[in-house]
């Protein structure tokens, strides 16, 4: 794998930066690309501070995701978490303790997006962060009013504003045009989809840049120095990690097919879906549901392959060079045009898209995908990334 000199020690000035992003949500993605930008930021030379910005709505709905009382269906839903409600608490504290040993988060937590105006000259750059912030969609933001993500559009602060790989991911060209005024005020703007730059530039009439996610900016090395990699004591010397965002709906039937694929290839599966932990109690399974950030990272170093149909999935099977399959239920054409797809077909990897877990072989692994040509298309991407960073917060 290559290795990024880093770009750092170069700034002129060591600028105090306020980071604002979903540091907090109980997914994997969210706190490790958190972690992943404050520490990239850092490396640069600069004192960074996240904001520690946790709407009541994010915390609802990621605290008490097995009960939301979002109506019948959802309910429905929830009930089918309460047999394993002991080992989502535990997710929880492992989540929580990730982010006070590993996130330097400010002192203050605010729930209101008034209460960020104390803010106002507290730092030098203000850094708008990636994941969905900038999306009335996701799950912070689909059921509170517009206002609580002024924070994330930097309202509040008056120094030099930028963004950093946000995504605005299902939002309309309406939606966008509402958000365009706020992002005409950033002296920087970048997106991590090539699908969201030129929609940014259209409402914001600002050049946007193409970066990678910021769990992109660190390479495996980087992450293993960083966090310590111990194998989990819960899963077998070998396994496959499936690893999804599936909904109890559709849990039944692929938990069925793991089992399937577990006798298949003579191996047992780690099963980590946050949404439907409920995983049949047999030898082919193991629930794995209790992993927190650190446990999801060595999840996926220690895998003989990864199953996922997550976009973090993917990233980190690519970064750490693990056999890997994408599963989609649409097509793979279809596929091809999700975020996921882009960064396939960035780093030539678009083969891996699976439509049925019979397309799983994991003969001979360790000789099934070459990732010299990703290695180098994942180099380029950190060195523009950050690159764009650098001349951003200087």
């Amino acid at each position: 794998m290559g290795v990024q000199p880093a770009i750092g020690n170069m700034d002129e000035k060591h600028n105090i930066i306020g980071l604002i992003t979903y540091h907090a949500a109980y997914n994997y993605g969210s706190v490790l690309q958190a972690y992943a930008t404050q520490s990239t930021i850092t490396d640069m030379g600069h004192d960074v501070t996240v904001i520690d910005y946790r709407p009541l709505e994010g915390e609802r709905y990621y605290e008490r995701l097995y009960w939301r009382g979002l109506g019948l269906k959802s309910s429905l839903a929830d009930l089918t978490m309460l047999p394993v409600a002991g080992l989502r608490k535990k997710r929880m504290r492992n989540f929580e303790r990730f982010i006070s040993t590993n996130i330097h988060v400010g002192q203050r937590r605010y729930q209101e997006p008034e209460e960020l105006n104390s803010l106002a000259d507290a730092f030098d750059v203000a850094v708008s962060g990636s994941d969905q912030i900038i999306n009335k969609h996701s799950n912070e933001l689909e059921r509170v009013d517009w206002k609580y993500m002024d924070p994330y559009l930097l309202k509040w602060a008056n120094c030099r504003k930028i963004s950093y790989a946000s995504s605005p991911a299902t939002m309309t060209d309406d939606e966008l045009r509402r958000i365009g005024p706020a992002l005409a005020e950033f002296s920087a703007l970048s997106a991590r989809e090539r699908s969201a730059c030129g929609k940014l530039r259209q409402v914001s009439g600002k050049y946007v840049e193409h970066v990678c996610d910021p769990t992109l900016l660190l390479n495996a090395g980087e992450w293993e120095e960083r966090i310590p990699l111990r194998k989990s004591q819960h899963v077998p010397e070998q396994y496959l990690l499936f690893y999804s965002l599936l909904r109890p709906k559709r849990a039944v039937s692929v938990f069925r097919q793991l089992r399937e694929l577990s006798r298949r290839v003579g191996l047992p599966v780690a099963v980590l879906t946050p949404q439907a932990g409920n995983v049949p109690k047999c030898d082919e399974l193991v629930n794995v549901l209790e992993a927190g950030p650190e446990e999801f990272l060595s999840l996926v170093k220690y895998a003989e392959g990864v199953v996922t149909d997550s976009y973090h999935g993917t990233l980190f099977s690519i970064n750490f060079h693990k056999p890997f399959w994408v599963y989609t239920e649409g097509t793979k054409e279809h596929e091809l045009g999700t975020r996921r797809g882009q960064i396939l077909q960035e780093v030539q990897f678009a083969d891996r898209i699976i439509t049925d877990f019979s397309e799983v072989d994991c003969t001979d692994t360790s000789q099934t995908i070459d990732f010299c040509n990703a290695d180098i298309a994942l180099d380029i991407m950190r060195s523009r990334s950050k690159r764009y960073l650098h001349d951003a917060l200087s």
